[in-house]
């Protein structure tokens, strides 16, 4: 049986995967934006896999049935706010937000 861990890994895979095919399809108007919402998807997913393979939690302790979110995720597994990784991943995930609630210019 599969665990969860590796649920994780194969739909964040799958995510990566649709990211890349609307990026790379010149015609999307909104191509940028659909590769923001499917990278953070991805990248949430393989941290969240991350965190089961070290053995921590990755649900609300107030809320057992909600995972953590991305930027929860981000720094639990990049506690250094310097760490390049970080820092890209948290533009990543602004321009996702921009995107989600307003428009990139």
């Amino acid at each position: 049986m599969e665990n969860l861990s590796d649920k994780l890994i194969k739909k964040c895979i799958e995510s990566f995967v649709m990211g890349l095919e609307v990026y790379n399809k010149p015609t999307i108007q909104y191509r940028i934006e659909g590769f923001s919402f499917f990278i953070c998807n991805a990248w949430e997913l393989m941290l969240k896999a991350e965190l089961l393979n070290r053995g921590e939690n990755i649900y609300y302790e107030d809320n057992p049935e909600r995972t953590i979110n991305l930027n929860n995720a981000i720094k639990l597994i990049y506690p250094d706010e310097n760490t390049r990784i970080r820092l890209n991943l948290e533009k990543i995930v602004d321009l996702r937000n921009i995107s989600t609630h307003f428009i990139k210019q």
